[in-house]
């Protein structure tokens, strides 16, 4: 299995999943802004749309987009319940990534002061809904962190980084989270730490 990342993107989330998970794969660093592999290869040659993660699979050859990728790893390596539990993790990676993720967009790109403003309007309110409908958990599903934890505490990263304001219970759940083992490892292993 080869998982290719950005550090600090989306990717992590991948890539925290993996680790935590025990499976045996590669990393392979894309440099985003020229689409090329730490190898020099091409990037839109392995993934045509030239983002991260990607994850060479072998069985199901190359798995691209968040939710499928992070649905694939949790489903091969334990970590993915049955039942509601299931329904529930697809609810906020669908979440996550629509109303967080590409709420985010304005603020990696170029945008008006104007519209980087709004942007982080945007996001606290849904990080404010996120908490509110945590009710006080620890996780988002179950009593154990899962790959939608994962992809979340990725954006909370981001929130850090651009000064976005959070609710204190999130503001917790980020710091319980990078007290993580696979947390660290990821993180050391895409040079954040």
């Amino acid at each position: 299995m080869k998982l290719y990342y950005s550090p600090g993107a989306c990717s992590l989330a991948s890539h925290i999943a993996l680790i935590e998970g025990g499976k045996d794969f590669e990393a392979v660093k894309v440099d985003l802004s020229s689409h090329e592999t730490e190898n020099g290869d091409d990037f839109y040659e392995i993934n045509p749309r030239g983002y991260v993660p990607a994850i060479d699979t072998g069985d199901c050859g190359l798995i691209t987009e968040n939710p499928a990728v992070l649905t694939y790893i949790a489903e091969n390596t334990g970590g993915l319940p049955a039942g509601e539990p299931f329904y529930r993790i697809l609810e906020w990676l669908g979440f996550i990534g629509t109303e967080l993720h590409g709420a985010y967009h304005p603020l990696f790109g170029e945008a008006s002061d104007e519209q980087k403003q709004k942007a982080k309007q945007k996001l606290a309110k849904n990080y404010k809904l996120v908490e509110d409908q945590m009710n006080g958990s620890e996780w988002l599903v179950g009593e154990g962190p899962s790959v939608a934890d994962n992809y979340l505490f990725v954006t909370l990263t981001w929130a850090e980084n651009f000064g976005i304001e959070l609710p204190d219970a999130l503001v917790q759940y980020r710091e319980r989270n990078k007290q993580r083992d696979a947390v660290q490892k990821a993180m050391k292993a895409e040079g954040l730490t």
